[in-house]
């Protein structure tokens, strides 16, 4: 028998069987297929395997597999000698899916000694991706959980039912926007910028952003006072993290990326002005980052962010420029150049070429899944997708 590749690690499984287990569909190394927000047809694919030795199959009469998915945070707090411990839970999604039954009429148990049962699971478009935020105490998680009905033995401490769990994970993707909502600053010639000695028109060219599109950010600065002092700009884009339950809210917020212009590299122009242009760049989207997703409509787990500049003037009785802006960043489906995507009529020369619209080519290519997953359901007219409440 073949040796299957493309499964995923051992890590991976919150409850594990060597008789038991998941694979990716096609060429793949994960489970999603097509880009949930964007795709309607976006899902969840794979194949469940049993293994069993040919002296001791396995007697079921069901197999089922369950997709749910939930919110979850948990902290501890001292107090004195004592701790308390806020937590809030809320299911997101909670799936069932008929694998297979026995074919006996009185619903009876079958041998069974090696078996391939393909899977399709359709995704609400409307569920969030998954995150782990301030370290792991607030997380979006979902699993693809296997339930085997099977003849129990208390002889060997085998219960009714046979049980595999696998953490996945699912990403989430926008369209690109019609607008990238700019943003303006501007307190460049007034009486304030005049009596301080500076004055600033700074632009945010874009208030959504991602690891495939930097937040671009134009600066002008005049130079009313000849004498005035700026040791340094920063910018930056900080994340605030927000987990709630019923008795306490947790806040934390750290930078995700800083930049900055030292002093002596301002230099002026004959007009006494500075313009400059500043790119700030996500790194790739990857289950190792320590930044997520923008994240406000869920009930435990919020994540915002924002754009921050600071202007640190040298003199002691000038204020620094402090200025911030909300900004969204998400997972953006870019198109191809030839779509010639336009923004208020202004070219945006940072999207990138991208003929990869159609997601996962490894999957879309490879039809052996495909057939097998049709020729399944010919076969075995046992497949129901369903709402299944989770048990208490």
């Amino acid at each position: 028998m073949t040796e299957l590749i493309n499964v995923p690690p051992k890590t991976e499984y919150k409850k594990s069987s060597e008789k038991v287990f998941f694979s990716y569909p096609g060429n793949q190394e994960h489970f999603q297929i097509n880009y949930l927000g964007v795709n309607p047809n976006a899902m969840i694919a794979g194949t469940l395997h049993l293994r069993f030795p040919s002296s001791e199959p396995i007697l079921a009469s069901k197999i089922d597999i369950i997709f749910r998915g939930s919110e979850k945070v948990r902290w501890t707090e001292r107090r004195g000698e004592s701790s308390v411990t806020y937590k809030a839970k809320e299911v997101i999604v909670n799936q069932l899916l008929q694998l297979w039954t026995t074919s006996k009429p009185d619903g009876g148990y079958e041998e069974i000694r090696n078996l391939d049962i393909p899977f399709e699971i359709n995704l609400p478009i409307n569920l969030p991706p998954s995150i782990k935020i301030d370290g792991g105490k607030g997380k979006i998680r979902y699993k693809l959980i296997a339930n085997i009905n099977r003849k129990g033995n208390l002889w060997k401490f085998k219960g009714s039912e046979k049980t595999v769990v696998l953490s996945i994970n699912l990403n989430k993707y926008i369209s690109p926007p019609i607008s990238l909502h700019s943003f303006n600053w501007n307190q460049l010639n007034d009486y304030e910028a005049i009596d301080r000695g500076l004055g600033y028109n700074i632009t945010l060219e874009n208030s959504i952003g991602g690891p495939n599109m930097p937040f671009i950010i134009n600066l002008l600065l005049k130079f009313h006072k000849q004498d005035f002092k700026i040791t340094k700009i920063t910018f930056g884009i900080k994340e605030y993290n927000k987990l709630t339950t019923k008795r306490k809210t947790r806040k934390s917020s750290f930078y995700i990326i800083e930049k900055q212009i030292k002093g002596d590299e301002i230099l002026l122009n004959s007009n006494s002005e500075v313009n400059t242009q500043i790119k700030l760049e996500l790194p790739e989207w990857n289950k190792n980052q320590n930044y997520c997703l923008t994240i406000n409509d869920r009930r435990h787990v919020e994540v915002n962010h924002k754009i921050k500049i600071k202007i640190h003037c040298g003199g002691i009785f000038t204020s620094n420029i402090k200025l911030d802006k909300e900004i969204e960043i998400k997972n953006i489906l870019l198109e191809n150049r030839n779509h010639n995507h336009n923004d208020n009529n202004n070219n945006i020369d940072y999207y990138n070429n991208n003929n990869d619209y159609n997601n996962n080519n490894d999957y879309n290519n490879n039809n052996d899944y495909r057939n097998d997953y049709q020729n399944y359901n010919n076969d075995h007219n046992h497949n129901y997708n369903t709402n299944y409440n989770e048990k208490n």
